[in-house]
């Protein structure tokens, strides 16, 4: 048993006996829709589809593969690669087979994967194709030196003599496989954060916060069994996992991208007839930047889902005025769970200019800085708690003290509540940039740019970018007589095998930095205001 050491007896029974969670998983209500309609359709992406019933012996057949294979009951698999069907039909079979997937992002690499390893001791790891780097030599390299973990699988077919989840697919069921099931209120999950202090937490979940969640969005978006949903956000975020555990309680079909581009986005809508969609900020962006929305006919399209940054209130105005379809913002955190949402029939001002009401059950509080609550329309941290919230970080308890002080989840985020409830955000006190939804920490880059022989000091400051909400640019004190120019800190930051967001996309060479007031600190403000005053475009 794989319990969540967080949650509590007595969080878990006022929880239950309030009726945010139930004891059903989430592949449950796949099962469930495969009794009561199994010819309809349940999930496809661009290659492949699925009705109900044949995407529940699939998954019958995923998770007896695994557990012929040898992979133990509460066994961690690495997963990493991009969207597809199969890693849908993959994750509700952990689920029969007691096995925990651990998500990663698709662009980390050796030193991402290597730390993420070292907190959970995999027993295997799942790989999707990608064919940007070779991830079955880095894994292939990392079983060698995990003595624990002993299991590669791919996804799809392949001629690497590795065991597929696709060959799995068609197997048969396994008898007597019940025993191993994930139980009610366990950890059915790992998500990795990208990073918003270093190297990636490794984050609890439960299906049951997110199945709570699920049916809140179901209410306020109007889900039901006539609805196509298009994730486009990939598993290894908040936004694309919310929708592997609400669709199907509707009944609603799940359409998933390999990866996102506005075409691709924009073509699927048209073929699938997609009634909702998931998206972030720069998705939004890009689309508009397609001119006649690429001659696809959107008109299915009902509602767009919007989180993982502030969308600007233009960019919201202009997609509603050439799709038709309402933005619905919503607020959330990899490391807490779903907080704020809109609905489709809450007012256009609201729903451009704020990110929703508060979840049910959620308790929130906007806290100054000496900790003390704030009334309504006072700008504070916001701070959770509730039946929607996710566990703590593994091999991380200092990490989980310092998120969760007195009961509360401090997000570091900034807002404020209006006298109507509604949730709006202003910024963030983390010291962190958003590029497209990706966390990018300052301090972790600036620790890797100061490795470079040339570098004496570096400060990573946000730079405001319409496409993708903001870019990294690094500031940098070079040592005497030295010098640095774009290709070369380029060059270096890939010998140092981070994740390619997080590489800085605009270098200024500074004779030294401004400091704050108190002569402490480098004063990132004015760093930032002096990139506002430049024209000089991203290099």
């Amino acid at each position: 048993m794989t319990a969540i050491k967080r949650y509590t007896d007595e969080m878990i029974d006022a929880w239950v006996a309030a009726g945010h969670w139930c004891p059903e998983r989430t592949v449950d209500y796949w099962r469930r829709n495969a009794q009561s309609r199994p010819d309809a359709g349940a999930l496809a992406d661009a290659q492949s589809a699925y009705t109900w019933s044949e995407a529940m012996r699939a998954v019958d057949g995923i998770a007896a593969g695994m557990v012929a294979a040898g992979v133990p009951r509460d066994g961690v698999l690495l997963a990493q690669g991009p969207n597809s069907a199969l890693f849908v039909l993959f994750r509700l079979a952990c689920e029969e087979a007691g096995v925990i997937p651990a998500f990663l992002h698709a662009g980390f690499r050796r030193a991402e994967i290597d730390a993420v390893a070292e907190k959970v001791d995999p027993a295997g790891a799942v790989i999707g194709a990608d064919g940007r780097f070779d991830a079955l030599g880095l894994y292939r390299d990392l079983r060698g030196r995990l003595p624990g973990m002993s299991q590669l699988f791919s996804i799809e077919r392949n001629s690497q003599g590795l065991p597929s989840i696709a060959e799995f697919a068609q197997g048969p069921a396994l008898p007597g496989i019940r025993d191993r099931r994930i139980r009610p209120y366990e950890m059915t999950g790992i998500v990795t954060s990208s990073g918003t202090t270093g190297l990636p937490k490794c984050i609890e979940y439960s299906c049951w916060p997110r199945l709570a969640s699920g049916r809140v969005y179901i209410e306020r978006l109007k889900i039901t069994e006539r609805d196509v949903v298009l994730s486009c956000l990939p598993f290894s975020t908040g936004g694309g996992d919310m929708q592997f555990h609400t669709t199907a309680q509707a009944g609603a079909k799940l359409i998933v991208l390999p990866q996102f581009s506005p075409e691709s986005a924009c073509a699927m809508i048209e073929r699938e007839r997609v009634t909702g969609a998931v998206v972030v900020p720069t998705m939004i962006a890009r689309i508009l930047q397609l001119p006649g929305l690429g001659g696809h006919d959107l008109s299915s399209l009902r509602w767009v889902t919007s989180g993982g940054g502030m969308l600007p209130y233009d960019i919201g105005a202009r997609f509603e005025q050439a799709t038709g379809a309402k933005i619905i913002q919503g607020y959330g955190l990899m490391d807490y769970g779903a907080l704020a949402s809109h609905g489709v029939d809450d007012p256009r001002e609201m729903r451009l200019r704020s990110n929703g009401l508060l979840l049910p059950g959620t308790e929130l509080q906007v806290l100054d800085e000496h900790q003390r609550p704030l009334p309504p329309g006072a700008t504070g941290e916001i701070c959770a708690r509730g039946p929607h919230c996710n566990g703590g970080y593994i091999g991380d308890p200092s990490g989980v003290r310092a998120a969760w002080r007195d009961g509360y989840f401090h997000t570091g985020d900034l807002g404020h509540l209006t006298s109507d409830g509604f949730l709006v955000l202003e910024g963030r006190s983390k010291d962190i940039i958003i590029r497209g939804g990706q966390n990018i920490s300052a301090p972790e880059v600036e620790m890797i740019l100061c490795r470079h022989p040339a570098v004496a000091d570096a400060a990573l400051v946000a730079l405001p970018d319409q496409e993708m909400g903001e870019r990294a640019c690094a500031f940098v004190v070079l040592r005497p007589g030295a010098t640095l120019d774009f290709g070369a800190m380029l060059e270096f930051m890939k010998s140092q095998e981070v994740a390619a967001w997080k590489i800085p996309e605009r270098l200024e060479i500074i004779a030294e930095f401004p400091m704050t007031a108190a002569g402490n600190k480098v004063d990132k403000r004015g760093l930032g205001a002096s990139l506002q005053r430049s024209t000089r475009p991203v290099t």
